[in-house]
C-alpha cells in the first residue's frame, strides 16, 4: 500500500493562461474552444508579463500556460520565451506548459527558459488523433514530444486523457505501453467530460471500470512513475476515487471530501498540496 497520497487544490493559487486568447484552429470534438473561455488571456509578451506580475503581486504559486492550438497541433508558447525567461528571473512562479505539438527546436529553447514542467498528450491511436483532434498526425508524433523533453532534461508529465474518443477505449494500453519505453517520472490520467457546445455535449464518460482498468495496467507496466488523477476529468461519479488509489494512485486532483475522509481512515498520510499536479 503507498502510505501517503498526494491531494492537489490549485484554485486561484494556480491559475490557467491561455497565449491565444479564446482562439484555436482544431475545434476538437471533445473541446471545441470551450475550456479557453475559462483562462485568464495573455495573447502578448507583455500581457503575460503584466499577468505574471499580477499573480506573484498577490501570492500565487504559479500557472498553467497554455492555448489553442493551430491547424498543426502546434501551441505558439515557444513565442513568449524571452517573457517566460524574464518571468523565471524576477520571481518565484512555477511554470507548468502544454506545448502540443511543439518542433525540436521550440522545445529546446523552451526548456532553456526555466520552465519547471512541461504536460504533453499522449495517444495510443492515429485514429482518434484524426477524428477526435481533426488533426493528420500520429501517435508518433506525440510520443516524440515527450522523448525531445527528455533528451533536454525537462521534467515532463504526460497525460493521458481517457475514453476521448467519445467515451470509449482506444488506444489507452497501447499508450501505456509506449510511455514503458521512456520511463516518465510521472503520468497524469484525466478523461472526457461530455461537454456543452461540443460533438461530444451528449456522450457518456467512461465508466469507472474503464478508468481502473487503465490505472491497474498503468501501475503494471510503469511501477516506479508517479501515477496521478488529473483535474480534467468527469466527477459525475466519485464513488470510485478510493478504489483508484488501492489500485496504484499516487495522488489526485481535487478528490472528493469522502475520498479524502476515507483515505485517512484506512491509514493513509494526506499531503495537501495548492499547485498543479504537474509540479514536483
Amino acid at each position: 500500500m503507498r502510505e501517503a497520497i498526494e491531494c492537489f487544490y490549485p484554485g486561484k493559487s494556480f491559475p490557467a493562461i491561455s497565449v491565444t486568447g479564446k482562439a484555436c484552429s482544431l475545434r476538437c470534438k471533445h473541446c471545441s474552444g470551450k475550456y479557453l473561455e475559462g483562462m485568464i488571456p495573455a495573447t502578448s509578451p507583455s500581457d503575460l508579463l503584466d499577468v505574471a506580475e499580477a499573480l506573484a503581486e498577490r501570492g500565487a504559486r504559479g500557472f498553467l500556460l497554455s492555448g489553442g492550438s493551430d491547424e498543426t497541433g502546434r501551441i505558439g508558447i515557444a513565442d513568449f520565451a524571452d517573457a517566460i525567461r524574464e518571468i523565471k528571473a524576477t520571481t518565484d512562479l512555477k511554470i507548468n506548459a502544454h506545448i502540443g505539438l511543439a518542433s525540436t527546436k521550440e522545445i529546446q529553447d523552451l526548456v532553456g527558459c526555466g520552465i519547471d514542467s512541461f504536460s504533453a498528450d499522449v495517444y495510443g491511436s492515429d485514429e482518434t488523433i484524426r477524428e477526435v483532434l481533426g488533426l493528420d498526425a500520429r501517435v508518433e508524433d506525440y510520443v516524440k514530444v515527450v522523448a525531445d523533453l527528455k533528451s533536454y532534461g525537462a521534467r515532463v508529465a504526460p497525460h493521458m486523457c481517457v475514453g476521448i474518443h467519445g467515451g470509449a477505449m482506444r488506444g489507452e494500453m497501447a499508450a501505456i505501453e509506449r510511455l514503458k519505453k521512456l520511463e516518465p517520472e510521472v503520468l497524469i490520467l484525466i478523461s472526457l467530460i461530455p461537454t456543452k457546445g461540443t460533438l461530444y455535449q451528449s456522450a457518456s464518460p467512461p465508466s469507472n471500470e474503464m478508468i481502473s482498468s487503465v490505472v491497474r495496467r498503468a501501475r503494471e507496466e510503469l511501477p516506479t512513475t508517479r501515477l496521478l488523477l488529473g483535474c480534467m476529468r468527469s466527477k459525475l461519479d466519485r464513488s470510485a476515487e478510493f478504489r483508484f488509489v488501492s489500485e496504484g494512485l499516487d495522488g489526485i486532483v481535487l478528490p472528493s471530501p469522502s475520498t479524502v475522509d476515507r483515505l485517512k481512515k484506512e491509514g493513509y498520510t494526506v499531503k495537501k498540496r495548492s499547485v498543479c499536479c504537474a509540479i514536483p
